[in-house]
């Protein structure tokens, strides 16, 4: 068991890895209302019993707003071979060789569907980052609320962003 301070009683430090899961868990009653062993019972009651199936389920019944998330990292990843996908504590980054595009949390009803895509004229839909003028990656956004919000305008746009990162 680590120290509060996250060394091992061996002296050896925590895995930065290790340690994220660690607060992950810690944290998981405050964030979502059930701790790991209720989310656990739960699953075992009512999830069905298949990975794929069981999944599916998580993403439709608890994904907290997130589905979009998983549908847009889905959509990327069928872009080419070389896409990865790469969660982190935030953000959900795409990238080909650098960040093409990046999925985030706004509010518990809506992601914000970041792209890389410079200085180019977009349409009004796209909301302007301010990225450009920060020299970040991300310089223009989507909101999506629904499923209905990816339609083929923000298609057309992932794929431009895709390929921008040449």
């Amino acid at each position: 068991m680590p120290s509060p301070r996250g060394k091992a009683p061996s002296g050896y430090d925590v895995h930065p890895g290790v340690a994220m899961v660690q607060n992950i868990m810690a944290g998981m009653k405050q964030k979502t209302g059930r701790s790991v062993e209720e989310w656990m019972k739960l699953i075992e009651k009512q999830a069905p019993a298949g990975e794929k199936e069981r999944r599916a389920w998580l993403k439709e019944k608890h994904g907290l707003g997130m589905n979009y998330a998983w549908w847009l990292a889905e959509q990327s990843v069928g872009k080419g071979d070389d896409v990865k996908v790469c969660p982190c504590q935030t953000i959900v980054p795409l990238y080909r060789k650098h960040v093409f595009a990046q999925i985030k949390p706004a509010t518990q009803a809506r992601i914000d569907f970041g792209l890389a895509l410079k200085d180019i004229k977009v349409p009004k839909r796209l909301i302007d980052t301010g990225g450009f003028a920060k020299k970040d990656r991300i310089t223009r956004r989507f909101e999506i609320a629904s499923l209905a919000d990816i339609d083929e305008e923000v298609k057309k746009w992932l794929l431009k962003a895709y390929e921008m990162d040449v």
